[in-house]
């Protein structure tokens, strides 16, 4: 194709659909990915998210290590991937430790929070720091819960160690990620929305129109954005549309309903991930932390389902943490439950990194230029000496995966990981917390 005499500028597009979305770079605009008009590799991204309270230790940690180690039960969702992530073994804070369930607040930051008696304070975390170099995008970073709100529900601290409020709110995130252009435009949104149609279906001749004039490179990435997009429209809008299609006859005065709620983990983390899957794809923000659960709660749909299955007593999700960790024995009926949560975590995951894996990017995969970070900061409730911890992803950042790394008890920190991710990611950091230099087990 002759992309001199067919040239589509990154305006142009826009103008097109209305400048109602934010556009993926095509090649057709320039010939070339944006990455590649600035003589560098494709922009790193970073996602981090946390598990809370305990973990099923007896299926998580591998009995051996290296490369040939065998995959652990609640890994085995990420078998596919086995060259594309790492188990991480013994990292822990070390000088920033605390006990308890305050741990969402210094798991990114490895400080210790409770330094000065009745007086909690905090550092920078390192999403931030990443934040700060691997821009600019619109959204400079995206912080994602279960809960909105500050505290535990988050896991970002600005540079003073202040709160990032976390949203749960899928919609806020869609519509933060993709803002109409002026109040015209965000009245003719609204109006989408209210109708139930998808906010690409009012540029459908032109997106129709702009493909024909697309290289087979672009359509195909055009449709890859596309079908992304509607896929996220779609799950956002299918409560209301069941609601509105389907519901019985009943005195709506009378009952309060919550169009938003969040009664199913794996629904919520799944909607998030596609979330962070767009944001990524479309380059509006590089850097997302999510928390995927609480310390204490909230006690959702699955744990009734995983009490029946392993006949663990019907409890609250504290209650979980404590009596289904610790050396209670692998048939434990609570460590059997914590186990289904920590594998199902695991199929999210491997569903991100699928997602990830399919979009292209100027040098692989968008999965190669992102790094996952899936871990936490307990291995029993309230013992924090060695951070269940995966890191996937980044292959072209100069990640070497496929192993088990276990190294001794407070050897290394988890600072020194968080320096080595930076530094991947191209940040001109030269340390970070307590590290005391990356780790180069984890470098090709």
């Amino acid at each position: 194709m002759n992309y001199k005499s067919t040239h589509i500028t990154r305006r142009t597009v826009l103008g097109g659909l209305g400048a109602s979305i934010a556009l993926p770079w095509l090649e057709i605009m320039s010939g070339k990915t944006l990455a590649a008009t600035q003589g560098q590799r494709d922009p790193g991204r970073l996602a981090c998210f946390y598990i809370p309270g305990c973990i099923n230790h007896y299926n998580w940690f591998p009995e051996d290590t290296g490369f040939d180690y065998t995959i652990s039960p609640s890994h085995q969702p990420l078998a596919h991937h086995r060259q594309r992530f790492s188990v991480l073994s013994s990292l822990s804070h070390i000088e920033g430790r605390i006990s308890g369930h305050p741990h969402p607040y210094n798991f990114l930051t490895g400080h210790n929070i409770n330094i000065t008696p009745g007086v909690m304070t905090n550092t920078v975390s390192m999403d931030q720091v990443a934040a700060q170099y691997i821009g600019p995008t619109y959204l400079p970073s995206l912080a994602l819960s279960w809960t909105s709100g500050v505290g535990a529900a988050t896991l970002s601290r600005n540079a003073l160690g202040v709160d990032i409020p976390a949203t749960s709110d899928y919609r806020s995130v869609f519509e933060n990620l993709f803002p109409p252009a002026d109040s015209s435009h965000l009245k003719q949104a609204q109006a989408r929305i209210a109708l139930n149609r998808s906010i690409l279906d009012t540029a459908v001749s032109d997106v129709n129109d702009l493909k024909r004039r697309l290289g087979h490179t672009d359509q195909q990435r055009m449709e890859q954005y596309l079908s992304s997009i509607r896929e996220v429209e779609k799950r956002l809008d299918d409560r209301d549309a069941i609601l509105k299609k389907g519901r019985p006859q009943f005195d709506e005065a009378s009952v309060r309903i919550e169009p938003k709620s969040k009664t199913s983990m794996r629904e919520h983390i799944d909607l998030m991930m596609d979330l962070i899957a767009l944001s990524f794809q479309t380059d509006m923000t590089r850097v997302v932390t999510q928390t995927l659960g609480g310390e204490a709660g909230p006690t959702y749909d699955e744990y009734k389902d995983w009490s029946k299955a392993t006949g663990a007593p019907t409890r609250g999700v504290h209650d979980y943490h404590h009596k289904g960790s610790g050396n209670r024995g692998v048939d434990n009926p609570d460590t059997k439950l914590i186990g289904l949560r920590d594998r199902m975590y695991c199929e999210c995951l491997s569903r991100l990194m699928d997602k990830l894996a399919a979009i292209e990017a100027s040098d692989g995969t968008l999965l190669d230029h992102t790094v996952l970070l899936l871990g936490g900061s307990q291995i029993s409730s309230h013992s924090g000496g060695s951070f269940p911890l995966l890191l996937a992803g980044g292959n072209k950042l100069g990640f070497r995966h496929g192993q088990h790394l276990k190294w001794k008890g407070n050897e290394r920190s988890a600072s020194d990981l968080y320096l080595t991710i930076l530094q991947q990611l191209r940040c001109p950091v030269k340390s970070f917390k307590e590290s005391k230099g990356p780790l180069s087990e984890l470098l090709v």
